[in-house]
C-alpha cells in the first residue's frame, strides 16, 4: 500500500482490470467525445494530478453512470444550479493506461507515465473509486497532458461505449 496525498491507495496490477470513466455532457458535441474528458481539471490538480475512475473490478459501468449522476446531481442541488447527467461511461484497461507513451520533457525519449490506483479504502471515498496518478504527466506540461488524454480517449472510443450514451 502506498501513501500519499493524506490517502492510503493500492495499485492496482490486474492488466485487464476496466477503469470507468463517465463522461460529461460538456465533453460531447454534435456525438464526439472531447479529450477534455481525460484531461485534468483543477479539482484533479489540487488531488494530487488524479483522475477518477470507478473500478470494474468491483462496479458495472451502469453504477459508475449512477454514482457520478448521483454525486452531480446532489452538488446541483446543494448550489441551486441546472443538473446535467452524464452523457454515458467510456471504460480503458489498466494495461492501456500503462501504456500510454509520451516524450519525457526534454523530447528526448519515450516514457510511459501513468499508473492506475484503487483508493477506495479511504473514509468518504466510494466503495468502487480509483485513480488514474497523472503525477509524472504535470498539469504544467500542456502538450504532454494533452497527447496523454487524447491516447487515453483513442482507446476508450475504440471500445465504445460502455453504457450509454444517455439522450436527454
Amino acid at each position: 500500500m502506498s501513501e500519499g496525498a493524506d490517502k492510503s491507495r493500492e495499485r492496482i496490477t490486474q492488466p485487464d482490470q476496466v477503469l470507468y470513466r463517465p463522461i460529461a455532457q460538456a465533453f460531447v458535441a454534435d456525438g464526439v467525445v472531447a479529450p477534455d474528458a481525460f484531461l485534468l481539471n483543477s479539482a484533479d490538480v489540487k488531488d494530487h494530478n488524479r483522475l477518477s475512475i470507478t473500478r470494474g473490478s468491483v462496479a458495472t459501468a451502469e453504477d459508475a453512470y449512477n454514482e457520478r449522476a448521483a454525486t452531480l446531481k446532489a452538488g446541483c442541488e446543494k448550489r441551486s444550479s441546472t443538473y446535467r447527467p452524464p452523457v454515458g461511461v467510456l471504460g480503458v484497461t489498466v494495461e492501456e493506461v500503462e501504456a500510454v507513451e509520451i516524450k519525457s520533457p526534454e523530447g528526448s525519449e519515450a516514457r510511459r507515465p501513468l499508473t492506475a490506483w484503487d483508493d477506495s479504502m479511504n473514509e468518504g471515498v466510494p466503495d468502487a473509486h480509483g485513480h488514474i496518478d497523472y503525477s509524472d504527466v504535470p498539469f504544467s506540461e500542456k502538450g504532454a497532458h494533452l497527447n496523454t488524454a487524447k491516447a487515453l480517449l483513442a482507446r476508450a472510443v475504440d471500445h465504445g461505449w460502455k453504457y450509454g450514451p444517455i439522450d436527454e
